[in-house]
């Protein structure tokens, strides 16, 4: 088993609750609403990539049926681009790689960009979506924050706080990973200068943060078939226990508007103009689409990108953020 050390003198169980026990509304008001993580149980049983049938997303079926789709593969921060099945054929032989040593991961993969049918595999649930203000854009402006992750046991997604602090929720289809989260007030005790993170994977350096004992962490193993609310900003980290498969949707619920808004804006409007010039929808993956995200000033690389002149353009979505 994969060691994860929290560091913490406060350690808790995440709690778990069935969703034909609880409404969407409901959901809302006890966890959403008061940004508080939870495992539930059941959203995922009806999806094709779950259940029993052709489209169950298993490693066999996405070697079959898109094992030559060229795929980003991160170690350590390098990348590499390979097919998609040469990646899944090694992960025995990454699992016999030296302790301490990087694993390949595939991370963060937008996959909607390369096999855009696997959208058709799962059903957003409304217990996290039902007051989405992303939903509210029209499709070709709503932010690319749909990603898949397949990694051999031991990969990890070290700590961090999601990209504009917006919730999530993550879904096992296949394998266990360990989640560890930490109270927001507490990331003052597992961050120091701006972005440097705790290591969970070795024991506290007390030097870095000698106040991590400090902190409250809650932790638990997500097995297959369950899915994990993450609230915003609540710094989280992840390790696969085994093999594993796992979907991640952000989302942005009323309650959270006024603090997502000082990021969409910016976004939405930023985009418009990029997929005006370009003269296309932006691909996820786009240079300009990390611009959008992220903000920054376009570079004469970019501007390949485009094509034709300045286009003037109305940004009406604002209306519908607001809204």
């Amino acid at each position: 088993r994969v060691s994860v050390h929290p560091g913490s003198d406060h350690c808790g169980e995440i709690a778990r609750v069935r969703a034909c026990d609880i409404s969407p509304e409901d959901f809302e008001t006890a966890y959403v609403n008061r940004g508080m993580p939870v495992i539930i149980t059941g959203l995922m049983d009806e999806w094709p990539a779950f259940k029993s049938g052709p489209r169950k997303w298993s490693f066999d079926f996405f070697k079959k049926e898109y094992g030559k789709t060229i795929c980003p593969i991160d170690t350590n921060g390098a990348k590499e681009e390979i097919p998609l099945k040469e990646y899944l054929d090694r992960f025995e032989l990454y699992e016999k790689l030296p302790s301490g040593s990087p694993i390949p991961y595939l991370r963060t993969w937008f996959f909607s960009d390369d096999i855009p049918d696997l959208a058709k595999d799962f059903d957003p649930p409304q217990h996290f979506h039902r007051s989405d203000a992303f939903k509210k854009l029209p499709e070709d402006l709503q932010p690319p924050f749909q990603w898949l992750f397949f990694g051999p046991r031991g990969t990890e997604s070290k700590l961090h706080v999601d990209v504009w602090e917006t919730d999530a929720w993550l879904g096992m289809l296949q394998g266990v990973k360990t989640f560890t989260l930490f109270h927001p007030a507490h990331r003052k005790f597992i961050e120091r200068d701006g972005n440097e993170w705790a290591d969970l994977l070795h024991p506290v350096d007390n030097l870095k943060f000698p106040n991590q004992h400090s902190s409250f962490a809650a932790q638990a193993d997500l097995c297959e078939g369950e899915v994990i609310y993450i609230p915003r900003r609540w710094p989280h980290h992840a390790v696969a226990q085994s093999s594993s498969i796992s979907l991640t949707l952000n989302f942005a619920p009323i309650i959270a508007k006024s603090g997502i808004l000082r990021f969409l804006k910016p976004y939405v409007q930023t985009r418009a103009r990029c997929q005006a010039l370009l003269g296309r929808k932006l691909k996820a993956r786009d240079n300009l689409m990390q611009l959008c995200i992220h903000g920054g000033t376009i570079k004469y690389g970019d501007l390949t990108e485009l094509r034709g002149g300045q286009t003037e353009i109305q940004v009406s979505e604002e209306e519908a953020i607001e809204s």
